[in-house]
């Protein structure tokens, strides 16, 4: 998929407070990892839903959040980049993004992402 290979050129190699783990599927039907990764993008339709905050283990294992629903490629790669950035600003060192949000607030987030 074309544009998972362009938003992990975007987002490889930045500083984080703690491993980034995303999943790309086309397969919306038979593929869940997205809803179970710290960044989640499925192909849907003619555009990309994004997902942020699963947690694929533990005894708190839980689904992401969807977050945005029907994004171009260029708008995806925008919010997921700027998500990055406010974990890397905000995050605690070995912080979770599932933990970050929580801690952050996923409307704090979100209202961030719109400017």
């Amino acid at each position: 998929m074309p544009v998972a290979i362009e938003l992990n050129k975007r987002i490889a190699g930045k500083t984080v407070p703690f491993t980034l783990r995303p999943a790309y599927t086309g397969c919306p039907i038979g593929c869940g990892e997205p809803l179970v990764n710290d960044i989640g993008v499925m192909k849907s339709k003619n555009g990309y839903d994004l997902y942020i905050g699963g947690k694929a283990k533990g005894f708190d294992a839980q689904i992401g959040t969807l977050l945005m629903e029907q994004l171009t490629p260029e708008k995806l790669y925008e919010v997921v980049e700027k998500i990055v950035d406010i974990y890397a600003e905000n995050g605690k060192k070995r912080e979770p993004l599932f933990k970050f949000i929580k801690r952050f607030g996923l409307d704090n987030l979100k209202s961030q992402l719109v400017h």
